[in-house]
């Protein structure tokens, strides 16, 4: 799915260098739940956002499905987003005056479909996520784990290859935490989950491959005891 060579990000300001993260390689599969950990500053997020096709990177080589992607022009990573990516961002990003169903049925509408096509698709993903008798309730009566949900729920209904998600269960209570990475561990069973995190001892296991970065390297890569 995706492979990089190598691959290292830069940061250029008023003349000065600073490394991202710097030569990593790395093999991502569909069917993994890959948990990228370290402190901050580590260049984990970094990582997720050239993983994510938010950032381009300056040296190596990333492979989608065997495609270059170092050619790639700002446009062309728009198609990559589109096509392959779905985020889940920490503050949740949702619109607090839409209801459950509004929110995850705007990411449909943004892309192309119809009102009449999308109601049962989005029925079927709010009751994957537990949401059920939550989906005419406006997201900002909700709790921080139930708007993660909700978050989880946009993701899945866009139907790309890879959801990645940069430190999902940073502002919820241990309960909320584990129901949403519970939730990422089923949805990995037939798509790419990226998840960063500094809090390894709520994902570790249910990862089926934890990475552990220091100052823009990766310095260990291992299977979760459970999952191997």
């Amino acid at each position: 799915m995706l492979k990089l060579e190598n691959v290292s990000k830069f940061y250029y300001n008023k003349g000065i260098i600073a490394s991202g993260f710097t030569k990593v390689n790395l093999e991502l599969k569909i069917g993994e739940f890959v948990v990228i950990t370290g402190e901050s500053g580590s260049g984990k997020s970094t990582l997720l956002n050239v993983i994510s096709g938010l950032d381009s990177y300056e040296e190596g080589e990333m492979y989608v499905n065997g495609e270059e992607t170092s050619h790639y022009s700002e446009k062309d990573f728009e198609d990559y987003r589109r096509k392959y990516i779905a985020n889940i961002f920490q503050s949740f990003n949702l619109i607090n005056s839409y209801t459950v169903y509004q929110n995850v049925e705007l990411v449909l509408l943004l892309n192309g479909y119809k009102k009449h096509e999308v109601k049962k698709k989005i029925y079927d993903i709010i009751e994957q996520v537990g949401l059920t008798k939550f989906r005419n309730t406006k997201v900002s009566k909700l709790s921080g784990g139930q708007k993660q949900r909700v978050a989880i729920a946009r993701a899945m209904v866009k139907d790309t290859p890879i959801i990645v998600a940069d430190e999902p269960t940073g502002n919820l209570d241990t309960e909320s935490a584990k129901e949403v990475i519970e939730i990422l561990k089923r949805v990995a069973k037939d798509k790419l989950v990226v998840v960063v995190t500094h809090n390894i001892e709520q994902v570790e296991q249910y990862a089926t491959r934890i990475i552990k970065m220091h100052d823009g390297r990766i310095i260990r890569k291992y299977r979760s005891k459970k999952n191997k």
